[in-house]
């Protein structure tokens, strides 16, 4: 059986990081010539004999499934990411079952890893079990996580706040100011912080919260979530969708009641998935700027191969696309307003 980068590790009671480096031939300042020669003579006297000769990433992926369109997006960019700084990338599901931790403890144990990217809603355990590998990681998610000082933490904040902000400044600027806010499930922070940021982008421009038109769904309909306005008798201009799932439904509800988008009603959606262009007309969406989600990545990945102190990015940055479903309420007549 042949020695693997985490029995030397364990042998000499360094990290399975410096091993790597110092094994793949990296020329980091993180580790010392000493501890170089260190490695590379035990890795002799144990035996290793080297199988890849790029460093290995973990995504994992938590109770998310990864050909869910809402998160395609993000997995394409971990992915560019990791092919940019030439690591090989695994990919590792762990479901919501009892036995979910030992799977994970289990897999880090036995599995050679420089870092672990971690997608989906983590919990406490999950970090323990990282902690407890001694595996650095990389967290990705729309809070910061403050747990006691670590050495394999690293963070990148999804600031949908800041998105929903830009999102709905958009709309105030095209001239709307009845914006609806159509949002998911409640028990999921992304939808929390989206309130934050549309409540924040109407208060700064002198629009009066109206709660009647956040509408939340934890189906993410936005067929019935347009259903609700019209039995309300909530008049709206535009609706800002959590997603372009949730987005396409609504368009589909205001072509069914024969409502032009966008000559009577804009729609703005967050993220990408295929139904931005198949549907006509095509889906303006919001999202975060691309090529900063994959600097952002890549000097986070860099980090977790050299050991650098852990770190935490804001991915703040808007990219607007299409102007398909986006008009100003002033060119046409709006019968829901009236």
């Amino acid at each position: 059986m042949s020695v693997t980068k985490k029995q030397i590790a364990d042998f000499l009671g360094i990290s399975r990081t410096s091993v790597s480096l110092a094994l793949n031939n990296s020329l980091s300042g993180s580790i010392s010539q000493e501890t170089r020669e260190r490695i590379l003579q035990a890795a002799k006297e144990l035996g290793y004999k080297a199988t890849t000769p790029r460093p290995r990433l973990c995504l994992l992926i938590i109770n998310t499934e990864i050909d869910d369109q809402r998160y395609i997006s993000r997995f394409d960019v971990i992915t560019r990411a990791a092919d940019r700084m030439q690591c090989e990338l695994l990919l590792k599901y762990i479901p919501n079952s009892p036995d979910s931790i030992a799977q994970l403890m289990h897999f880090l144990q036995t599995t050679d890893l420089s870092g672990v990217i971690v997608r989906g809603p983590y919990t406490t355990e999950v970090i323990q079990a990282l902690e407890q590998a001694a595996v650095s990681y990389l967290l990705q998610s729309f809070e910061e996580y403050t747990p006691a000082p670590s050495n394999y933490l690293r963070q990148i904040i999804h600031d949908h706040a800041a998105l929903s902000y830009a999102a709905t400044k958009r709309l105030i600027e095209l001239g709307h100011r009845q914006i609806a806010l159509f949002l998911g499930s409640m028990d999921l922070s992304v939808h929390i912080v989206t309130l934050r940021g549309y409540r924040q982008a109407l208060m700064d421009h002198d629009i009066t919260l109206d709660m009647g038109l956040v509408q939340a769904s934890k189906e993410e309909d936005g067929y019935e979530l347009c259903r609700r306005l019209r039995v309300y008798e909530m008049p709206y201009t535009a609706i800002l969708c959590c997603n372009t799932i949730v987005q396409f439904a609504a368009l589909q509800w205001h072509k069914d009641n024969s409502i032009a988008v966008p000559e009577q009603v804009s729609l703005l959606g967050f993220g990408t998935t295929s139904l931005t262009t198949a549907s006509e007309p095509v889906l303006s969406i919001v999202r975060q700027d691309s090529d900063f989600m994959i600097q952002a990545t890549m000097k986070q990945i860099e980090g977790l191969l050299t050991e650098d102190k852990a770190s935490t990015i804001y991915v703040n940055k808007a990219e607007f696309i299409g102007t398909g479903t986006l008009q100003s309420p002033f060119l046409h007549r709006n019968p829901l307003t009236e």
